[in-house]
């Protein structure tokens, strides 16, 4: 766990290099599959260390860490059956229901049998919680201590448990540590799942950790930090705000969907991506009764200005530039209506400065390279399980680790 002492050195994480081949690697499976341990000071190197993450290879190892089970008080931590009659059936319903995939169910027993935690993210626990439909569910986020090689050789055994199952195709992206299992092409009915573990700030490469607070502050809204672990069946809420900003707490209205950012990032990148990730959402719940942006548009008005000059002036910046014009069309294909471009004006300079630069001529683009969100709900699946992928044109890394969100990952 983060927290715990190795050599009298902090654990941080995670990292993750190149698979090996089954030859070489010498039984460990972990290592096969990349997982590496993070110490204190290795946020100065250019990429993870070659050091196990068996507990096994590392004798003085003290367990000074928190497991996610004592890192939140009980206000924080709520049964999801006191939230609603019905709630736990559609939880567990995405994953052990009969419309489910087979291998759902038993990848969450798996990861559990094996000392990770696991827990649905995004917009599942947040929809079902504001009394959303399960029917409209149609891919699953989800998040966990299990590091990325730890997870992937838990699918590697599971969707053998039966043929359909088997030929589902799993992707893995090393860019961001995203773990997918798509669904085959004549099935689109079903859903897909993403998992990424907790995220971990502060590093040059990409990595994950243990902690569910640091995790919580890099999401993009606070109604998306909402966990639901249905092992347990418990519903977590680690930085305090998602059930009330969900209308869940006394003296909020029922119905409150309340938009508000809980890292307030500074980083010209990461705030163009919020920024576009929120008007998604504004889209997307335009007519939705009880809907409040004012936090949203309190911390979008402040930003300045210039925010589309500041990521011209950033090494890599087409790279960049066209990594979010990709991110704008699948959130919003075609772009907003006139009406709603005004509206997302409010907001600031700074979105109508995203907004003119993306729909001016040239932004727009028909086809595009991988891209990736530097956020955990929305990750590219373009990567085979082996970290196969197409080249990236060089510039300044993208996606290659999460940017603060001030004051956690």
């Amino acid at each position: 766990m983060t927290g715990d002492l190795v050599d009298g050195r902090r654990v941080l994480g995670f990292g993750h290099r190149g698979t090996l081949p089954r030859t070489q690697d010498g039984g460990d499976a972990a290592a096969r599959h990349g997982d590496r341990l993070l110490l204190d000071g290795d946020e100065r190197a250019s990429g993870p260390p070659e050091r196990s993450t068996d507990p096994a290879d590392h004798p003085t190892l003290e367990r000074a860490g928190r497991p996610p089970a004592h890192q939140l008080d009980d206000r924080r931590v709520r049964s999801a059956s006191d939230l609603g009659p019905g709630l736990v059936a559609a939880l567990d319903g995405l994953l052990y229901g009969p419309e489910a995939p087979g291998y759902l169910g038993a990848l969450v027993d798996r990861l559990a049998s094996d000392g990770h935690d696991v827990w649905l993210a995004g917009g599942a626990p947040r929809d079902l919680v504001a009394g959303g439909d399960p029917e409209a569910v149609r891919d699953l986020d989800a998040t966990g201590t299990a590091p990325a090689g730890a997870f992937l050789r838990a699918v590697d055994e599971v969707l053998v448990l039966d043929g359909a199952s088997a030929e589902l195709p799993p992707r893995f992206s090393p860019r961001s540590l995203v773990c997918s299992v798509l669904t085959v092409h004549r099935d689109r009915d079903r859903r897909t799942l993403d998992y990424r573990g907790l995220g971990l700030t502060g590093m040059p490469y990409p990595a994950t950790g243990t902690d569910l607070g640091e995790d919580a502050r890099q999401r993009d809204l606070t109604v998306n930090t909402l966990l639901y672990d249905p092992v347990r069946r418990l519903l977590l809420d680690p930085l305090g705000r998602a059930l009330t900003d969900l209308g869940h707490e006394p003296g909020r209205s029922e119905g409150l969907l309340r938009l508000d950012p809980p890292g307030r990032p500074t980083e010209p990148v990461a705030c163009a991506e919020l920024l576009l990730r929120a008007a998604k959402f504004l889209i997307r719940w335009e007519t939705r009764p009880g809907l409040d942006p004012t936090a949203l548009r309190a911390w979008a008005v402040e930003l300045p200005a210039d925010l589309p000059a500041r990521i011209d002036a950033l090494d890599g910046s087409p790279d960049e530039w066209l990594r979010l014009a990709t991110l704008w069309e699948t959130w919003v294909p075609g772009g907003p209506t006139a009406a709603q471009a005004e509206s997302l004006r409010a907001y600031g300079p700074a979105v109508s400065g995203l907004l003119d630069r993306l729909s001016a001529p040239g932004g727009r683009i028909d086809a595009a390279p991988p891209h990736e969100s530097r956020f955990p709900e929305q990750r590219d699946r373009t990567e085979d399980l082996h970290g196969h992928t197409p080249p990236l044109s060089p510039g300044r890394p993208t996606g290659s680790a999460r940017p603060s969100q001030g004051g956690g990952v």
